[in-house]
């Protein structure tokens, strides 16, 4: 599999993913966000400029992310992993994310309340693939780097 089939399966299959970063502190602090959109090199996710994780996602750029497919059962998931740097776009692209995870209208129903969304892309990331559908469990390593 290529970069882009990775994306895809984290963007498309898996979607909801943990994201970890760093705080002010210099601890780890974690969330469940959404993977929004790839573009076969790297994958874009949003967040309101009012949260302290857009400050710490400007303040130290670096995070690492990690998604589960659904499956039936353990032995029927993949997992992709990305660590690596992340850069801060604004409202570039925003309207095409939007557009692609319509559910974002009911949680920001008005243009106003979409005005603190701002769009993140991973720059450079180092990515894990592990498949436990099959045995032995099939690993793959990919890049991002634009």
């Amino acid at each position: 599999m290529q970069t882009a089939d990775y994306l895809t399966l984290l963007v498309d299959d898996i979607h909801s993913v943990v994201m970890a970063t760093v705080d002010a502190e210099g601890l780890p602090a974690t969330r469940v966000i959404d993977m929004m959109y790839q573009d076969g090199k790297t994958a874009y996710f949003l967040t309101a400029n009012t949260k302290p994780f857009y400050k710490q996602l400007r303040d130290t750029p670096y995070v690492s992310v990690t998604g589960l497919t659904k499956g039936i059962d353990t032995m029927h998931r993949k997992m992709v992993s990305l660590t690596g740097e992340v850069r801060h776009i604004g409202k570039e692209k925003l309207d095409l994310l939007l557009e692609t995870n319509p559910y974002m209208y009911d949680i920001y129903p008005t243009e106003e309340s979409r005005q603190v969304l701002e769009v993140f892309i991973f720059t450079k990331a180092r990515g894990e693939f592990y498949d436990l559908s099959v045995l032995p469990p099939r690993t793959d390593s990919f890049q991002i780097a634009i």
